[in-house]
């Protein structure tokens, strides 16, 4: 079968919650796509606090380079929020040749076209999910 990598850049509260997802549901989402998504790389600023996922370790670092110069990871989720440095982390990611997802509304309202842009250059789209209040 089919292995997609995925580094995931900020595991705060909502890179917790994506990392449980992408735990619990792993082979719902296997059976469903046909492909086994495997999360290999955490990069977080604060690597030593207790999160409400425990994770291995070995996954974790607070440098984001072992994430963007990985040719093994396919797919960057950057959830750190703010503009910076997130724009400069996807603007790496998609030069690398690597999908993106965010959920980060702030950035792509402000920086969006430029990102879009760089994703249209590479061929590589960003994924987001919009949400309303």
């Amino acid at each position: 079968m089919k292995k997609i990598n995925v580094g995931l850049i900020g595991f705060g509260n909502v890179g917790s919650a994506v990392v449980k997802i992408l735990r619990d549901k792993k082979s719902l989402l296997r059976d469903k796509i046909g492909v086994d998504i495997c999360l290999k790389k955490i990069c977080d600023k604060d690597i030593s606090s207790k999160r409400s996922v425990s994770v291995d370790k070995s996954l974790l670092t607070s440098d984001v380079s072992l994430i963007l110069n990985d040719p093994q990871i396919d797919i960057v989720i950057e959830l750190i929020g703010g503009i910076h440095p997130g724009k400069e982390y996807i603007l790496q990611a998609l030069e690398k040749g690597k999908y993106v997802i965010t959920a980060n509304k702030a950035l792509l309202a402000e920086e969006g076209k430029e990102l879009f842009s760089k994703a249209l250059q590479r061929g590589k789209p960003i994924y987001f999910e919009a949400s309303c209040g």
